[in-house]
């Protein structure tokens, strides 16, 4: 104290010593050095910033090979030592990682490099991802976990999924994180919605340990979480909510909200305002929820939350749905009144969902509704047995209105019908040679189909050098190329084709499964007229042929070209699947159900060793190829119907097009239950059609 009291006084002195002029001179030379200090030590943090955002990729990219290499080695065969030296590796490369990508993602925040993108995408696609990641840790610790998404909100949306993605993930994370007992529940809540624009609320709540005013101040602090206790119980870098938040503000400039209270858990939420997609068909999901209607419902379910979401989600499609806590109360209620469903939880107090399953079937009793068990994602033995004794179908929590309204159809055997287009609208381009450039053959043989029910003659080219050839040795009206193929790309075959024939000469459409607007111009920039995207639309196609075909008198000068009768329209339907969409896959093929069978049995021996191919790929540098492993799969799944297959191949392609090979280790295991469930799937189809041909309903 002394000792501050004497250098006061010092200070003091020296200072009356000073006359005017001499103090403002001083003090301008102090703040003019201070400010060169601030704006050097602003540019250095800067340069720094940039320096990582820059080099993130180069960081991230040995990591996610250590990482996404032991995991694919993990799937060979190895002994006890080995595997475990592995899953050492394996973990800490996954702390690495996470570590280097808060600080990279920070670092991109912080030097401005992070923008956030516009592009169409279904919200419940984010949602519906978001189950997928978190199903298996909330089991893990006997948490119920909810996606609340009410039907009146609409989910074709334009934004940035991968960052919407990102925020999401970090909440959901940190709700399990720091719950021990209770739910979480991911609620999307509608604000307002004008002609072009929609305003949301995103929450995620939890039940878990809550903070106190002091906790909620800093939480969005760099590098900090609620307490220093904290850090080191659950770990982390303190950057997650950080970087969640201005990824928030960037999006809608207000950030991320929080309330909580000490015990009594935590809601965040975030605002968005972001615009509806255009021209959406929604006619068949229309159909199919009409036909829901007045349809009488039994939900059992113990957790309230559940139990009002079923209400309010079934209520909304005018379903007569009536729910209950527990088996016995269902029981009770269905020697009351009949139902035509009921959806049962496969954990309850007492009697369990599956135990009241047999109950009921036990009964043989004909208007016993149909029984849809709700499971957990590790229950598979479970499934097999409900379907050993007679349950209708199967839906996997936490479960999403569209995935609901799938598998009530699906039980209740509910359909739209198509219509085959009549081959006498296409007589003006009938036996028109056209030349199909495609790798895949499962995509080929389904796009040959229907060109040829379409009344066509069909040449087929591998890839793009196939295809120059062809195109110079004979005449064609149209030529389909696909894009990504070996030896010669559809782009650069498309601009040696343009080398030597016009537009009106020779039209070429794009036909790939890529079909976002960097693709679709990609397109056009290298000659070509139109796009097609896969899964392949029949009256997609028909219309470009319509429109591109060059005309000439094919049936004169191809006088072996076959003749096409017109056929009678047949309304088809099909049993409901929740991940395959039967009717479009075989309108594709002309509803030849043998030879749908023939090519998922082609698709399960070309794909089932993915994991073995990839590896094999990585190990050879060969980045490039298992792209295109991954985007061959996406199409040949989608052209099968194979919905979420399809979407699976997608994510591989695009977290291996971004070179993190962890991401692909994560789900390529997911790839073999996918085909394993469709030949399953397939084989029940051809039984239950020899069902309908023997009663004579199809």
């Amino acid at each position: 104290m002394q000792l501050r009291k004497g250098l006061a006084e010092l200070f003091y002195k020296l200072y009356r010593r000073l006359n005017p002029d001499d103090i403002a001179t001083a003090k301008s030379m102090t703040i003019a050095a201070r400010e060169k200090e601030i704006k050097a030590a602003a540019a250095a943090n800067q340069t720094k910033s940039e320096f990582l955002a820059n080099v993130s990729h180069e960081i991230r990219t040995p990591i996610n090979a250590i990482l996404g290499m032991t995991q694919l080695t993990l799937k060979t065969n190895l002994d006890e030592q080995q595997r475990s030296y592995l899953k050492s590796i394996e973990s800490s490369s996954r702390i690495l990682l996470g570590i280097v990508n808060d600080m990279l993602d920070f670092a991109k925040i912080e030097a401005g490099k992070l923008s956030i993108e516009a592009i169409p995408f279904d919200l419940e696609e984010v949602l519906a991802n978001l189950a997928d990641m978190f199903a298996y840790r909330a089991y893990d610790k006997n948490l119920e976990f909810i996606i609340n998404l009410p039907t009146n909100i609409p989910t074709r949306l334009i934004g940035d999924p991968l960052r919407l993605n990102q925020v999401l993930v970090n909440l959901v994370s940190n709700a399990i994180k720091f719950t021990e007992d209770g739910e979480i529940v991911v609620s999307v809540t509608l604000l307002d919605v004008d002609e072009g624009d929609v305003f949301l609320r995103l929450s995620v709540t939890d039940t878990g340990i809550g903070m106190d005013e002091a906790q909620r101040a800093r939480l969005f602090d760099a590098f900090t979480q609620a307490d220093t206790s904290t850090t080191r119980k659950f770990g982390g870098t303190g950057l997650g909510l950080a970087i969640s938040q201005r990824i928030v503000k960037i999006m809608n400039k207000h950030g991320l909200g929080v309330t909580s209270s000490v015990g009594q858990g935590s809601t965040f939420f975030l605002e968005l305002q972001l615009p509806i997609q255009q021209n959406q068909d929604l006619s068949n999901r229309d159909a199919l929820i009409k036909r829901l209607q007045n349809k009488r419902v039994l939900a059992i379910e113990d957790n309230l939350t559940t139990r009002e979401m079923l209400t309010e989600l079934l209520r909304s499609y005018n379903v007569d749905i009536q729910t209950f806590r527990t088996a016995e109360e269902g029981l009770k209620q269905l020697e009351q009144q009949p139902f035509d469903a009921a959806i049962v939880d496969w954990q309850l107090p007492g009697i369990s969902g599956l135990e009241f399953c047999q109950e009921v079937l036990s009964k043989q009793d004909t208007t016993s509704p149909k029984l849809i068990l709700a499971t957990n994602y590790h229950a598979k033995d479970m499934i097999e047995q409900a379907k050993e004794i007679g349950v209708a179908d199967y839906i996997v929590k936490p479960y999403t209105s569209s995935a609901l309204v799938r598998v009530l159809c699906s039980a209740l055997s509910i359909s739209t019908t198509r219509q085959s287009v009549p081959n006498n609208r296409l007589n003006e381009i009938c036996s028109a040679p056209v030349l199909l450039v495609e790798d895949n053959d499962i995509n080929q043989i389904i796009a040959r189909e229907m060109l040829q029910h379409a009344g066509m003659q069909v040449d087929v080219a591998r890839n793009g050098e196939e295809a120059l050839a062809m195109v110079l040795a004979k005449n064609y009206a149209l030529v389909l190329m696909d894009i990504q193929m070996p030896v010669m790309d559809g782009l650069t075959a498309a601009e040696k084709i343009r080398g030597h024939y016009s537009y009106q000469q020779l039209p070429i459409i794009a036909m790939t499964a890529n079909s976002s607007s960097d693709d679709i111009e990609r397109s056009h920039s290298a000659g070509m007229q139109d796009h097609i995207s896969k899964p392949i639309d029949e009256h997609v196609l028909i219309q470009a042929l319509e429109k591109w075909c060059v005309r000439g008198d094919y049936q004169t000068d191809q006088t072996s070209a076959p003749s096409i009768p017109d056929k009678p329209v047949v309304a088809r339907s099909y049993p409901n699947h929740s991940d395959i969409d039967f009717d479009n896959a075989l309108d594709r093929l002309g509803h030849n159900v043998p030879l749908y069978q023939s090519l998922i049995e082609r698709l399960y021996s070309d794909y089932h060793h993915a994991p073995q191919q990839i590896v094999e790929f990585l190990s050879k540098g060969q980045h490039d190829q298992a792209k295109r492993f991954f985007h061959s799969l996406k199409g040949a799944a989608a052209n099968l119907g194979l919905v979420k297959l399809s979407t699976v191949a997608a994510q591989l392609e695009r977290s291996m097009a971004s070179g993190a090979v962890d991401e692909v280790a994560d789900h390529i295991t997911r790839l073999d239950p996918m085909l394993e469930q469709a030949r399953q799937a397939v084989a029940d189809l051809v039984l239950w059609q020899q069902r309908q041909q023997t009663t004579g309903k199809q």
